[in-house]
C-alpha cells in the first residue's frame, strides 16, 4: 500500500466493506434464483483507487471522486465518485454516482454477476439498496431491468417500479439448461 495514494490511506476500509457486501448481498438476491456471489471475496483485501479522495473527519464523511475503482476478489465496482457517510463511527450511507456505476463479481460457480445504474444509495440505518436510474441486473439465465430497484435486507424483499413517464419492468428469465431439447 502506497501511504502517498490519498484513496487508500485517508479512510479505514471497513465502509467500503461493507459497500462490497452490500451489492454482493444485492446482485445475488435480487433474481428469483439467487446465484451465490463468492465467498471467498469477502477475505481477499480490499483496493480502492480514485484521482481524488477526501476525508471530513468532523461530519464523518469520505469522498472518492473521479474514475473511483474498488476491487475485492473478483468483485468490481467502477463509479465517477462515492460518498460514505457516518453516524457516531457506524457506517449510515453509501451514495455513489456514475455514468452509469458498474459492479461485477463472480458467483460460487465462476459464473459472472452484473449490476449497473446511475446511482446507487445503500442506508444503512433502513437496510436498504436502491438502484435508480436505468438500473439492471444480471446472472446467468436471468435479468431485471427497471429505472427503480429497491432491495431490503432485512425483509429479503425487491421491488422494482418504472419510471413515472410509463417506464415498465422488465424480467428475462432463460428456461432451464437442456430445455430445448425436447
Amino acid at each position: 500500500m502506497n501511504p502517498d495514494d490519498p484513496a487508500k490511506t485517508a479512510f479505514p476500509g471497513r465502509p467500503i466493506l461493507a459497500l462490497a457486501l452490500v451489492i454482493c448481498t444485492c446482485a445475488a438476491g435480487l433474481l428469483q434464483r439467487p446465484a451465490q456471489a463468492r465467498e471467498s471475496d469477502l477475505y481477499q483485501p480490499i483496493d480502492v483507487r480514485a484521482d481524488k479522495s477526501e476525508f471530513d473527519e468532523k461530519a464523518g464523511t469520505q469522498t472518492l471522486i473521479g474514475n473511483v475503482e474498488i476491487s475485492q476478489g473478483s468483485m468490481r465496482i467502477t463509479a465517477d465518485s462515492i460518498s460514505i457517510a457516518l453516524q457516531d463511527n457506524a457506517l449510515r450511507s453509501i451514495t455513489g454516482t456514475g455514468s452509469p456505476i458498474h459492479f461485477e463479481q463472480q458467483n460460487e460457480a465462476g459464473e459472472l454477476m452484473q449490476g449497473k445504474a446511475r446511482r446507487i444509495v445503500y442506508d444503512a440505518l433502513a437496510g436498504t439498496l436502491t438502484l435508480e436510474g436505468a438500473a439492471s441486473l444480471s446472472q446467468p439465465r436471468q435479468e431485471l431491468v427497471s429505472e427503480r430497484i429497491i432491495f431490503n435486507s432485512r425483509t429479503q424483499k425487491v421491488s422494482a417500479e418504472g419510471s413515472p413517464d410509463g417506464g415498465r419492468v422488465s424480467i428475462q428469465i432463460q428456461p432451464p439448461a437442456g430445455a430445448d431439447s425436447k
